[in-house]
């Protein structure tokens, strides 16, 4: 039975709420507050900070053009969409080239939900939306002095991406860029073990937006609606493979690398293990704690090293195993928290073996 790990401790119902992981946390309050980025050290080991991740049917495509219902002709450059994602010392060109803008939106109870661009791996996706309310005021919400991100959360969405593809892991989170205007961001992040089919029309809702109080006890719906949005799909898969085969140690057990794929966005990493790992039936959709443990056992080591010296350390929590005939298919899957640009990577270690990026 294949399954899939995340840091929450729930199975089902994971878009019901939100869960920041502390890199998140720092991420986006360096960004809301605008603070000066800081030097890497060429020889520290940094740690790759992604989004928090939850189990969902996912959104995922580049999408090129708006079609249907809601289709506004409004388009943001793909730079312009993640600004306030990746903060202004992003390389914008990689954005730009890897990106598609949408400009896909629908309204609803007197706000307008525009999905502004996507960025695609073939793999893992990072979509940027704005929600503007028509009347100019401010959406009655407040933010965590913890994240500096929103207290906000979709009571409601779905989607028809991405349901080809197996082992689906993802965050979602809103922040506000401008305080002063009357709209708000929300981002989503999705990445899949396998890749994702793309063409045709992609169809995405999202109902009733939601606020937490600040002290979280209660919730109260800000905007009441459903909002439809609708896609044609192109893709353009910016990840490079690299050569695989290659025998490893992990956890004391032998195991093959299948594949490794990167790209400026993500990753996406299989090996497979000699040795079934063991599962306890999860009851009532709660994740036995014996499930962190097998899954540690079964990690490899996975590093990202680049030509200036710097190593990344890519965490392993997010993916799948799948254990069958007396071995285990791994994925380490996932999006990074910067834009990597792939010219500036040496080499990418797995486990004991280190394979060059040419």
């Amino acid at each position: 039975m294949n399954r899939e790990y995340n840091d929450n401790k729930m199975y089902n119902s994971a878009l019901d709420e939100l869960r920041f992981s502390d890199e998140a946390k720092s991420r986006m309050v360096n960004r809301l507050m605008a603070a000066a980025e800081q030097p890497e050290q060429p020889v520290a080991i940094h740690r790759v900070r992604r989004f928090p991740r939850i189990a969902a049917v996912g959104v995922a495509a580049a999408l090129v053009l708006s079609i249907g219902a809601g289709a506004t002709g409004v388009f943001k450059s793909a730079s312009d969409a993640f600004a306030g994602v990746f903060g202004p010392t992003a390389d914008t060109e990689i954005i730009d080239q890897i990106g598609r803008p949408i400009g896909a939106s629908d309204t609803a109870g007197g706000v307008t939900v525009t999905a502004d661009a996507i960025l695609f791996d073939g793999y893992n996706y990072l979509i940027s939306y704005t929600l503007e309310k028509e009347d100019g005021s401010a959406f009655d919400c407040t933010k965590n002095p913890d994240t500096g991100l929103l207290n906000v959360y979709w009571n409601r969405a779905d989607s028809n991406i991405g349901l080809n593809a197996q082992g689906a892991i993802g965050s979602s989170y809103f922040y506000d860029e401008n305080p002063n205007d009357n709209a708000i961001q929300y981002v989503e992040t999705m990445s899949y073990t396998d890749a994702v089919t793309t063409g045709g029309t992609a169809k995405i809702m999202l109902g009733d937006l939601t606020a937490v109080t600040d002290n979280g006890a209660e919730t109260k719906t800000i905007a009441d609606g459903t909002w439809h949005l609708k896609f044609k799909l192109e893709a353009d898969n910016s990840a490079v493979e690299l050569p695989a085969g290659q025998s490893i140690q992990v956890g004391g057990k032998t195991a093959t690398i299948n594949k490794v794929l990167l790209s400026p966005i993500g990753y996406n990493f299989v090996y497979t293990v000699d040795g079934k790992a063991p599962f306890e039936n999860a009851e009532s959709g709660q994740e036995p704690a014996s499930h962190r443990d097998t899954w540690d056992a079964f990690s490899a080591k996975l590093l990202i090293n680049k030509k200036d010296g710097t190593v990344i350390d890519v965490p392993g929590n997010g993916g799948s195993m799948d254990p069958h005939d007396g071995k285990t298919v791994c994925t380490r899957q996932g999006t990074f928290d910067t834009i990597l640009p792939l010219d500036e990577v040496a080499s990418v270690t797995i486990g004991d073996t280190t394979i060059p990026v040419k």
